[in-house]
């Protein structure tokens, strides 16, 4: 498919930091109508003897987007040399948006942008209703229902929600430069916890850590 900026383009890529791209389709006709959606969950346990519950909040879960796409070549006339293949379009956005890719064990991460939308996620669900095909059975006319929900990486989800209380467990990544006990300065403001993370993560020698290794710091009984 030609690229549009005036159309939706999804971009498929490999990866969840969305950098390595496998392909990019353009719809032809774009959504007109999206559906955007947050959840926020509450622990709604109500106290005996009470007339309410606290609401206490939970989690966030991934957000996520739902339109429907047109694939329709009923209004174009034999001889029009835009031509749209139906059939040949649905096997491009199927291979790109919901399909397995092999080199990655699942399909493709996706990016969704059009305007001012910018949305990062994967297909969650998809179906197709044809309602018009040539005499020989080749559609002429599809409806694409699909949802996508939200992906963010552990670095992009961390710096997001801005986390950093030490009742929550944390999953950072190592730079140059970072140390143990400068970690848990900044998780716990103790550095002296660097024993016992060192421990929880069996880091034989604390003072060299990797560039691009992970470590986890867990809640701690201080």
């Amino acid at each position: 498919m030609a690229k549009s900026s005036n159309h939706l383009k999804i971009i498929g890529y490999k990866d969840d930091s969305f950098k390595s791209k496998v392909g990019e389709f353009s719809v032809r006709y774009n959504p007109t109508s999206i559906d955007h959606r947050y959840s926020i969950c509450f622990d709604e346990k109500q106290a005996v003897g009470s007339s309410a519950s606290e609401n206490k909040y939970k989690n966030s879960k991934p957000e996520e987007i739902s339109f429907d796409l047109i694939f329709d070549n009923t209004f174009i006339a034999e001889d029009d040399s835009n031509q749209f293949d139906v059939g040949k379009a649905l096997k491009e956005f199927k291979k790109l948006v919901i399909e397995f890719n092999g080199d990655i064990h699942r399909p493709n991460y996706l990016s969704l942008e059009w305007g001012e939308l910018l949305f990062k996620g994967q297909v969650k669900d998809a179906s197709f209703t044809y309602t018009a095909f040539t005499a020989d059975g080749k559609p002429l006319k599809a409806t694409a229902k699909l949802t996508f929900v939200g992906v963010l990486n552990i670095d992009e989800r961390l710096a997001k929600e801005n986390k950093s209380s030490p009742d929550l467990t944390h999953i950072i990544t190592i730079k140059e430069g970072d140390t143990l006990p400068g970690l848990c300065y900044q998780i716990y403001s103790n550095p002296a916890y660097y024993l016992k993370v060192a421990k929880i993560n069996k880091i034989d020698n604390f003072r060299k850590l990797k560039a691009g290794s992970q470590v986890i710091l867990p809640p701690l009984q201080r």
